[in-house]
């Protein structure tokens, strides 16, 4: 089986009506290597968003690759109104679907 490369995106509408948007560049090796993700939620503080952007750059896209690193970025000082942890990690795996 060949490794998945080049961009993918997805929406992913939230229990309670908030979108999740997601575009991304998967490399050769299956791993994100650019990820911009977009919604109508809202994060506080607002360059939180970018900061998980960088958390997600070099993670496989799977459950056991995005979980982790999405659960210890919320166990920070962030703040999420309308998504969670499921529902970003849910977002990138219908990417790949």
């Amino acid at each position: 089986m060949q490794p998945m490369s080049g961009f993918l995106s997805a929406d992913y509408k939230v229990k309670g009506g908030k979108l999740l948007r997601v575009r991304l560049r998967v490399g050769e090796d299956a791993c994100i290597a650019e990820i911009r993700i977009t919604g109508d939620f809202f994060m506080h503080p607002e360059e939180a968003l970018e900061a998980l952007e960088q958390v997600l750059l070099g993670a496989p896209l799977t459950p056991e690759g995005l979980r982790p690193r999405v659960e210890t970025f919320f166990a920070g000082d962030v703040q999420v109104i309308g998504a969670g942890v499921d529902d970003f990690v849910q977002l990138l795996l219908v990417a790949k679907s």
